[in-house]
């Protein structure tokens, strides 16, 4: 069963298309309705929806702004934008945006229904071809082990050369032809899955599996995609650019990289009820780097352990190094001081005392890796300490470690990890509570203001809108969108007690536009509807 919203300032034409959608066969949950932009991110912030259907011409937040704000949060949700004749235009840039159709007022009902039900049979054919290519996968399961075992080895092999790879490559088929390569390291959590509520089994997590090869698969089409098993609940998959596309701006494709790994994961949670993480290594040219993206893909999936809250990340490979020990010690370095600057806390330096002891073949190669760490640490101890007045100057390595052989250095680092994670700590503690007076401030301020976007707050303090809610879920527990909507819920109950004030004018008070929609995100939230309250309260009449 599918659940539509349907956002258009003219109330008679949600209504009309709220009606015909339900009279059809359609299988429709339900179908809400919003009048504005804000009150359609408020229906989607609150439920999960299967398509939405949006006006382009509205007053206050247009639609293409409302297909911006879905596609930074909900990448995967289809739309068809509605446009009248005149302004064919915009609804040419909103397939440009990556609208699936668009229908031109005045709406035909046929017409509604045909691109609605299209839109729709599309999404369910994606879960349906997963099944049915996962039946077949299992009748040909030897062909398909043996496809992997040479798409794994193309990526794990490192004494390859290149007649062995065009060997490979020729046996698989001309897919892997190409001119600048990417690996994903996909992650899987099969202790649930499925729609199910009996318990997964072992045949029920292979089964979801090879389902998870097929999302991928599908979610990879756009990039000349190869998916295959690897080790234990590890997927793998090879992704090509053109030269065109390798040649953009590094922001750019680290944003399509992002894109790429948000979609699989979204894809999987919502087809298969499966949590993923994805790992993506950078792009390379030469065939021979594939093992090597590889470790970057597998490296990068480990960041989980690091970003609970998070499920895609991309290595970014700040230098090239000959020596791989001292590559492999950069990268435990940049996750330990990760982990530090997140957890300080809970320093454990035996985590890295450990690797840097047994790395120890020279007293040179001992101490070049020890000062990697040691400055790293008291780098991140300077940007932390910023305007704060911290005294650090013990904290410099020359003076804290001054006079000691390399070995004494070593034995004296769990000290100095401990006592720079307790400043870490008070530090973190005393800019997050900063941070979040802003972040918390700036919304008090401007939650009355129905134009307020998520974006906004974000540029208040300089962040992603990805880690605002980061930073704000973990310092309050609660979603921020949660949190605007709660202030305006409380100041509406203040007023419905305090005041005589009608109720479009209380809506208006605290942010919202229309009144219907402030009485339904009203009786949302407390349980009755303003009036009722009101009369429970004792407010004025």
């Amino acid at each position: 069963m599918y659940k539509l919203l349907i956002v258009d300032d003219e109330p008679r034409v949600t209504m009309g298309m709220r009606n015909v959608l339900l009279a059809s066969d359609l299988e429709l949950a339900c179908v809400e309705t919003a009048l504005n932009g804000f009150e359609a991110i408020d229906y989607l912030r609150m439920e999960t929806y299967d398509l939405v259907l949006t006006d382009i011409q509205m007053s206050r937040m247009s639609g293409l702004e409302l297909m911006e704000t879905i596609a930074l949060e909900q990448p995967n949700l289809p739309v068809i934008v509605i446009s009248a004749h005149e302004k064919f235009e915009f609804a040419k840039q909103s397939l440009r945006m990556g609208a699936r159709d668009y229908l031109v007022k005045p709406v035909e009902q046929q017409e509604l229904l045909r691109v609605v039900r299209a839109v729709l049979e599309e999404k369910e054919a994606i879960g349906k071809r997963s099944l049915e290519r996962t039946r077949r996968q299992q009748d040909e399961e030897t062909g398909a082990d043996r496809r992997g075992a040479l798409l794994l080895e193309l990526v794990t092999e490192e004494n390859l050369d290149r007649q062995d790879y065009a060997d490979l490559i020729e046996e698989l088929g001309d897919r892997q032809a190409g001119d600048c390569f990417g690996v994903l390291s996909v992650r899987l959590d099969l202790s649930s899955g499925g729609f199910s509520s009996r318990e997964v089994r072992l045949q029920d997590r292979k089964l979801l599996k090879y389902a998870t090869v097929n999302i991928m698969e599908e979610s990879l089409k756009a990039w000349n995609g190869l998916t295959f098993h690897g080790f234990g609940n590890e997927l793998v998959g090879i992704i090509r650019l053109s030269p065109q596309e390798a040649a953009g701006e590094r922001a750019e494709i680290q944003s399509r990289l992002h894109l790429i790994g948000q979609t699989i994961c979204t894809n999987v949670k919502q087809y298969l009820n499966v949590e993923a993480t994805v790992g993506m290594s950078t792009l390379h040219a030469d065939v021979l780097m594939l093992p090597r993206l590889m470790e970057q893909a597998g490296a990068a999936a480990q960041w989980r352990e690091l970003h609970p809250g998070q499920q895609v990340f991309y290595y970014s490979d700040v230098a090239a190094r000959e020596h791989r020990g001292i590559a492999e010690w950069m990268t435990r370095v940049d996750a330990y001081v990760e982990h530090l600057k997140l957890h300080p806390e809970d320093p454990q330096p035996e985590r890295i005392a450990r690797p840097l002891a047994e790395l120890g073949q020279t007293d040179e190669l001992l101490s070049s890796c020890f000062g990697m760490l040691v400055y790293r640490i008291y780098a991140q101890l300077l940007g932390s300490a910023q305007d704060s007045g911290a005294e650090l100057h013990r904290f410099d390595p020359d003076a804290y470690f001054r006079g000691l052989s390399p070995a004494e250095r070593v034995k004296r680092l769990h000290e100095y990890i401990s006592e720079a994670a307790e400043l870490l700590r008070s530090l973190g503690q005393a800019r997050d509570e900063s941070i979040l007076a802003r972040i918390t401030g700036y919304i008090r301020g401007h939650y009355r203001n129905p134009a307020l976007k998520i974006q906004d707050i974000a540029g208040e303090v300089h962040f992603s809108t990805a880690h605002l809610g980061y930073l704000f879920k973990r310092e309050t527990g609660h979603n921020l969108w949660d949190y605007v909507t709660e202030l305006r819920i409380e100041e509406a109950k203040h007023l419905l007690r305090t005041t005589d004030q009608k109720r479009y004018e209380i809506a208006y008070a605290v942010g919202y536009e229309s009144p219907e929609h402030f009485s339904r995100m009203f009786k949302r939230y407390v349980g009755v509807s303003p009036a009722d309250y009101r009369k429970e309260r004792g407010g004025s009449a």
